[in-house]
């Protein structure tokens, strides 16, 4: 039946009221994210979601270590176990800088989730879409080990990193615009260097990849230095003043 109780004609499509595709938001409210919730549900929420994002992040440094490959040698050979380890150099290089990349990642969300009242629908989805890129650096991570010399790996891997460091800073910014966070978490994030700073240090790699690899992995380890977006200004005087 059409509007005002016509029938419809075949063939005609029905007319949604709502836009397609659905609000996120509203998809994830009705499989059961609520915003009236009481209080020991947010509690229960806000339990589940810090569980769950601590087994992806496990899991992700867990498998980092899969990406390296065992040498298989004849029974004549395993004198040349050394040198054959040496040839896999490249993977324990990238092990390492995504081992300490994901802790980075790890260390700052632990804080994050550490400084909220509570989380909302919004958080929750968000969170969701971050883990899920936590799950897939392992990938990336194994390309920049087979074949870190070829500028495609380092850009996959820079663009992962840099779409998990923005939904990091999505977060961040929607939990203060929504009053989630703690006083003491709001004073904590109003001292930390701006959000964008990570997202930008990977993209920044990206055309540097073109000219040398190597270099564009050398800057990801920029994320580690603690406090370098405080000190930035510091490094760099008369950044930000009119000539």
């Amino acid at each position: 039946m059409g509007s005002g109780g016509r029938p419809r004609r075949a063939g005609t499509p029905r007319r949604s009221r709502r836009r397609c595709p659905r609000d996120t938001w509203q998809v994830a409210e009705d499989l059961g994210f609520a915003e009236d919730e009481t209080l020991e549900e947010r509690a229960f929420d806000y339990s589940r979601t810090v569980a769950l994002s601590d087994g992806v992040f496990a899991i992700a440094l867990t498998l980092l270590v899969l990406n390296i490959t065992v040498p298989t040698l004849a029974s004549s050979e395993h004198s040349d176990l050394g040198k054959r380890l040496i040839d896999h150099r490249d993977e324990f290089v990238s092990y390492a800088i995504s081992f300490a990349v994901i802790s980075v990642f790890w260390i700052r969300h632990h804080v994050f989730f550490r400084r909220l009242s509570s989380i909302d629908t919004r958080v929750a989805v968000l969170n969701l879409a971050y883990l899920a890129f936590v799950a897939f650096v392992p990938y990336p991570t194994r390309l920049v080990g087979l074949y870190g010399d070829e500028p495609a790996s380092v850009v996959l891997y820079a663009s992962t990193l840099a779409i998990l460091a923005t939904l990091a800073g999505l977060m961040r910014v929607h939990a203060q615009r929504a009053h989630l966070v703690t006083p003491a978490g709001a004073r904590e994030l109003a001292r930390r260097e701006h959000w964008l700073l990570a997202p930008g240090i990977f993209l920044a790699s990206i055309p540097i990849a073109f000219a040398s690899p190597t270099v564009a992995e050398l800057v990801w380890l920029l994320v580690l230095l603690p406090g370098a977006g405080r000190r930035l200004p510091r490094l760099l005087p008369h950044w930000g003043k009119p000539k």
